[in-house]
């Protein structure tokens, strides 16, 4: 019995990771980030800062002006292409923020940033990311 328990204190919370990891591979949108707002508004400072995260941290694999970019290996997707209006992994600023502060698992082609920018920092690089967007 103890070893039943143990096997399931190990598989369950792994098995819980897989399937987020593989969840978030899927294209398409995340309703629960959706019903999230965002906190600062846009105005010329906050773009402005975004501006710079995204120069410094973003641009190396989306580009400069958004366009995206070849995929870091082979066999694997580009880089998204953040002005064309259309997004991978969903359209509101919640599912940005998200996609942003969580990456794109399971093989993280989109690494988490989470650990190294400030909530406020990563709602500025939304902001900042709407203006890429052609009209």
């Amino acid at each position: 019995m103890r070893r039943v328990v143990h096997m399931l204190a190990v598989a369950l919370p792994l098995a819980c990771l897989v399937a987020v990891s593989a969840a978030q591979e899927k294209t398409g949108g995340n309703p629960e980030a959706a019903k999230v707002k965002n906190p600062v508004a846009t105005s010329p400072e906050s773009v402005a800062a975004g501006e710079t995260i995204y120069m410094r941290r973003c641009r190396g694999c989306h580009a400069k002006d958004g366009g995206g970019g070849p995929p870091k290996e082979a066999g694997e997707r580009p880089a998204s292409n953040l002005s064309d209006g259309t997004w991978d992994f969903g359209s509101t600023d919640g599912e940005l923020f998200h996609t942003i502060r969580n990456g794109v698992g399971p093989k993280f082609i989109m690494e988490a940033w989470d650990d190294r920018l400030s909530e406020t920092d990563t709602w500025n690089v939304v902001n900042f990311l709407r203006t890429l967007e052609k009209k």
